[in-house]
């Protein structure tokens, strides 16, 4: 598995520079965020730099757009916007070589309380993700989609995913394993990182195109990587020992916060 860092989490200098600095710390995986403020510098010149990069052995995903989008939404304008920016993402994705594109699933907060909305926007979200990946397939991009610990979202738990890929096949998951943590918490399993596991091997390590990785007390999304109460050792040795070789990237505000130096040292002590 190779760890890398999301760019998401530097949210207090210029993408360029937050990149200079995660490279001159010898890591070489980078996931870029499609989402303000570091898209707005996305311009000609910074995928002529990104390019630069992949050449000399960095390696890049991307995080599509999740801030203001809800592919499925039950307004159609809202859709319409939505698959707009995130086929944007995919293009930029493209123009770099970044792979896999990370997607949020889409939500209704008429879950569980308007049965007749909540499943129609859930069958509108299946169509927005088949056409997303169909759009990225054609360029040769995989699309990783993502579990929020939210109970409104599309996709909550990693028990969901066989029925989402049954209808979009060319679609893998992101294993998130801070939001799985949590999840798993919630639904009051005693041994959370153990059920996390049971349900990789149910739904196939093949599926597994990208991870995420931060660390919680099982009741906050807090993305943390120095604190935190899951084994994430125990859930990295697993994915070691299944031969996941993809990106394993870091979403933590302590990289900014604490310093990249104190999170590699981090690494260090939980890498499998």
């Amino acid at each position: 598995m190779n760890f890398g860092f999301s760019t998401f989490f530097f949210i207090k200098k210029h993408i360029l520079e937050v990149i200079e600095d995660v490279v001159s710390h010898g890591v070489k995986n980078i996931e870029l965020s499609y989402e303000i403020p570091h898209m707005l510098n996305m311009d000609d010149a910074f995928v002529a730099k990104m390019v630069a990069l992949k050449r000399d052995g960095i390696d890049f995903s991307m995080h599509g757009p999740f801030f203001e989008v809800n592919l499925g939404s039950f307004l159609e304008e809202i859709r319409e916007f939505s698959k707009k920016r995130t086929k944007e993402a995919i293009d930029m994705a493209y123009k770099i070589g970044c792979n896999p594109v990370v997607i949020h699933p889409g939500y209704t907060f008429w879950m569980d309380k308007v049965k007749d909305i909540a499943d129609t926007t859930r069958g509108y979200f299946v169509e927005d993700l088949r056409e997303v990946s169909i759009y990225a397939k054609e360029r040769g991009i995989s699309i990783a989609l993502e579990h929020v610990p939210m109970h409104f979202f599309f996709f909550y738990d990693l028990q969901e995913f066989k029925e989402l890929h049954s209808k979009i096949p060319d679609m893998g998951i992101v294993l998130d394993i801070g939001h799985a943590y949590m999840t798993k918490c919630v639904k009051g399993e005693k041994d959370p990182e153990g059920a996390i596991i049971e349900d990789l091997k149910e739904i196939g390590m093949e599926h597994v195109f990208h991870v995420h990785l931060h660390n919680n007390m099982g009741k906050r999304d807090d993305h943390h990587i120095l604190d935190g109460k899951i084994d994430v050792k125990r859930v990295l040795k697993f994915l070691n020992e299944e031969g996941y070789s993809g990106k394993v990237i870091i979403e933590s505000y302590d990289m900014e916060e604490k310093g990249i130096d104190t999170v590699l040292n981090k690494l260090k002590e939980i890498s499998p």
